[in-house]
C-alpha cells in the first residue's frame, strides 16, 4: 500500500474515533450537569475540558471560568476556528477518506458524506434549542455505523488494518486521559462506596465510556472507584477498556507487519506488546498504590511512541523509498 493512502486511512480513523469520543462526553455532561452546586459545576467543567485535552476558557486570574455554557459548547461542537470541535474532527476525517476513496467501499463513502453533510446543514442554534441530546446521540450513532459499515463492506486487508490501529490507538489515548481526568479531581481511591455529591460523576465516566450497564452486570450498582477504575483499564472484554484497545492494536501490528514484510514494523509490534502486557498481568491495587497518574500517563506515551514507530515504519519510510 502507497504510504499516502496508509496515512490517510490511519487519521480518517483517528478523527472519526476523536468526533464520537467528544459527542459521548459532551451529550453525558449535559446530562449530569443540571442540578449542582457551584463548586460541583466548576469541577464538571474541568474535567470535561481535561478529558477533551483541551484548554478550558479562563478568567483573569488564570481560573476556570464556565460563565456561558452556550459558548463553550458552541466551540466544542460548531467552531470551525477550533480545531478541537466536532465540525473539525469531522471535516478532517472526510477530507481523508476523499484522498483515498479508491480504498474506501461505496457504503463507507455515502455514510462519511452523510455524517459530513447532516452536521453542516445544521445550525449552533437550531440544535441548543431544539434537542442537544439527540443531535449528540445522532453523531455516535453515525460515526459508529460507519464503523459497521467498514467491518461488514471493506476488504479485510493492509488499508483495513491501518484503519483498527488508528482507531483503537486514538481510544487508547482517549480512555487514559478520561480516566485520568477522573481521579485526579477525586483522592480518595479504594472500595468504599462513592460519597452521594460524586456518584453523578462517576456515572458519568462509567456512560462515557458505554460502560454503566456492564458495570453494574459485573459488579454491582454501587459505585466504588477502584473497581471503575479496574474495569476501564483491565477489563479484557470491554471495547473501550485500555486492555482491550491493546489487544487490538497489538493484533493490528503483527498483521500489517505480515502483510508488508516490513522489518522495521518489529518496532511497532514490541511498542504495542508492551502496553499489552502491562494491561494483561496488571492489578488495580498496585497501579493505585503506584500512582495513577503516572501509569495513565505512561500509557499515553506509550502510544505516541507507537504512532511514531508506525509513521517510521510504513509512512515516512515509504515516501523516502520512493523519493530516493
Amino acid at each position: 500500500m502507497l504510504s499516502r493512502a496508509a496515512d490517510s486511512l490511519y487519521w480518517m480513523s483517528r478523527y472519526l474515533e476523536r468526533a464520537e469520543h467528544s459527542a459521548r462526553l459532551i451529550n453525558v455532561h449535559l446530562n449530569t450537569m443540571l442540578g449542582q452546586s457551584p463548586g460541583a459545576t466548576e469541577r464538571h467543567w474541568q474535567r470535561l475540558f481535561d478529558a477533551l485535552r483541551i484548554p478550558p476558557p479562563t478568567d483573569e486570574k488564570g481560573q476556570v471560568h464556565m460563565a456561558d455554557p452556550y459558548e463553550a459548547i458552541r466551540g466544542l461542537t460548531f467552531d470551525r476556528e477550533n480545531s478541537n470541535s466536532l465540525v473539525s474532527y469531522i471535516s478532517a476525517a472526510r477530507e481523508n477518506a476523499r484522498q483515498i476513496r479508491e480504498q474506501l467501499s461505496s457504503e463507507m463513502w455515502e455514510q462519511i458524506n452523510r455524517i459530513y453533510l447532516n452536521l453542516n446543514q445544521r445550525s449552533f442554534d437550531q440544535v441548543w434549542n431544539d434537542q442537544p441530546h439527540a443531535f449528540f446521540r445522532e453523531i455516535e450513532n453515525n460515526t459508529n455505523l460507519f464503523q459497521g459499515l467498514t467491518g461488514s463492506t471493506m476488504m479485510h486487508d493492509e488499508g483495513w488494518r491501518f484503519i483498527q490501529m488508528g482507531g483503537y490507538l486514538e481510544r487508547a489515548i482517549s480512555t487514559a486521559v478520561l480516566v485520568d481526568a477522573h481521579y485526579a479531581l477525586y483522592q480518595n481511591g479504594g472500595l468504599d462506596p462513592l460519597p452521594t455529591e460524586e456518584y453523578l460523576q462517576w456515572v458519568g465516566l462509567l456512560k462515557s465510556c458505554s460502560a454503566f450497564e456492564a458495570y453494574c452486570r459485573t459488579y454491582t450498582p454501587t459505585l466504588q472507584s477502584a473497581h471503575i477504575g479496574e474495569f476501564l483499564l483491565l477489563n479484557p472484554v470491554l471495547p473501550r477498556s485500555l486492555h482491550f484497545c491493546a489487544d487490538r492494536m497489538h493484533q493490528a501490528a503483527q498483521q500489517i507487519a505480515a502483510a508488508t514484510g516490513n522489518q522495521r514494523s518489529q518496532r511497532v509490534i514490541r511498542l504495542t506488546g508492551r502496553i499489552q502486557a502491562k494491561m494483561r498481568y496488571g492489578q488495580i491495587d498496585e497501579i493505585l498504590e503506584d500512582g495513577l497518574h503516572h501509569f495513565l500517563t505512561d500509557i499515553v506515551d506509550q502510544c505516541q511512541q507507537v504512532h511514531s514507530a508506525l509513521y517510521q515504519a510504513h509512512i515516512d519510510y515509504q515516501v523516502e523509498q520512493e523519493l530516493g
